[in-house]
This record gives C-alpha cells, structure tokens and sequence, in this order.
C-alpha cells in the first residue's frame, strides 16, 4: 500500500526542474515541504533529497519524513493541504514552498 510521507527541507532554488509548477526566484534559499508517496511509512532521505532536486533545488536539508495521517486533512487547519495528497498520490510528489523564509 502506498503511503504518502512529508518532508521539510530547506533549499536553494537553482532552476533546472523537472516538475512543471510555479517556480519560486532563482537562486532564493525557501522553506519547503514535500509530500512523497513511498511504498511504506519509513523515512527515506536520499529519495526526498532526489526528488527536491527535481523541483530545482540544491543545498538541500531535509528532515526526517513524517507519514501522513489522513485524518487531519478533515481539520480546518489542514484541509488546504488535500491537493497537495492527492497530486503525490497521482505523480508520486508534491511541493509546497514558503518564498524566502
């Protein structure tokens, strides 16, 4: 069963992604999460790391991946986050970036 995991990093933008979305500035450090769909809920930080780098960025440090608990999107505080599941369960991630934090 798959599992979707979130991962905090902070990272520089440097371009060169793979993924189409609304990148941030180039060369801008950000702080980010990333919601990975994994095939189980153990934390694997050279999968984030390769898929950070995906979306553009370099100077990568990420944090332990934490499962996702369904639930929660059902809250006030975290239902803006179902798009988010739901496009890493499709094509496998999904990112958020906070500009220039």
């Amino acid at each position: 069963m798959r599992k979707v995991l979130i991962y905090g990093f902070i990272g520089t933008f440097v371009g060169e992604d793979e993924h189409e979305y609304v990148f941030p500035k180039l060369n801008d450090t950000h702080k980010c999460m990333l919601f990975l769909c994994q095939k189980s809920e153990e934390s694997d930080l050279e999968l984030a790391k390769k898929e950070c780098v995906k979306f553009g960025f370099d100077n990568i440090s990420v944090n332990q991946g934490q499962p996702l608990k369904i639930e929660v999107l059902n809250t006030d505080k975290y239902k803006g986050f179902i798009g988010y599941y739901e496009e890493a369960l499709e094509y496998g991630s999904s990112l958020v970036y906070y500009p220039n934090t």
